[in-house]
């Protein structure tokens, strides 16, 4: 039974089938699954930078060029010790890459519920959708850039 502040059940023509909400979380859960697995097949890269390397992808092309890290700079250093269990580690490498990471494995265990339990993830993805959290996320994206700019420049004697 609905509480108060849970969304309303559709009903009659709108009402979604068990299949039809099954297959989108099939698809987040395979992607964010696989993102993991390929993350925990990788050796993290000491120097925070080029995991990425591994799979045959090229260097960061500002980092090789200007020594300054692009964005994402580190972020699949930072994926890797998170799905080796290292959050710390991951953290410091790139904080936006560990709270992706973690995001990531809490769309591994959610899509999962919703797979079995034929939920749609269609509330979360309307919650997540929004113009605040876009923001929020850039600035963290951002933040999280600055930091690894510094890191790299061994500015304040921060290395990971």
């Amino acid at each position: 039974m609905p509480t108060p502040l849970s969304p309303p059940i559709p009903t009659g023509p709108q009402a979604v089938s068990k299949s039809e909400t099954r297959v989108p979380a099939a698809a987040v859960f395979a992607v964010s699954a696989a993102v993991l697995v390929v993350a925990f097949m990788l050796t993290p890269n000491g120097k925070g930078v080029g995991t990425h390397r591994a799979m045959g992808l090229p260097a960061c092309g500002l980092l090789e060029t200007t020594g300054i890290p692009c964005a994402t700079c580190g972020m699949t250093t930072s994926f890797s010790y998170a799905a080796h269990g290292d959050l710390l580690a991951s953290f410091v490498t790139q904080p936006a890459g560990a709270i992706m990471a973690l995001l990531t494995a809490m769309a591994v265990v959610v899509s999962g519920y919703a797979l079995v339990s034929g939920m749609s993830l269609a509330p979360i993805g309307a919650m997540i959708w929004r113009p605040r959290v876009i923001v929020v996320a850039g600035a963290v994206l951002l933040s999280a850039w600055v930091y690894k700019i510094i890191v790299l420049a061994g500015l304040f004697g921060v290395n990971p």
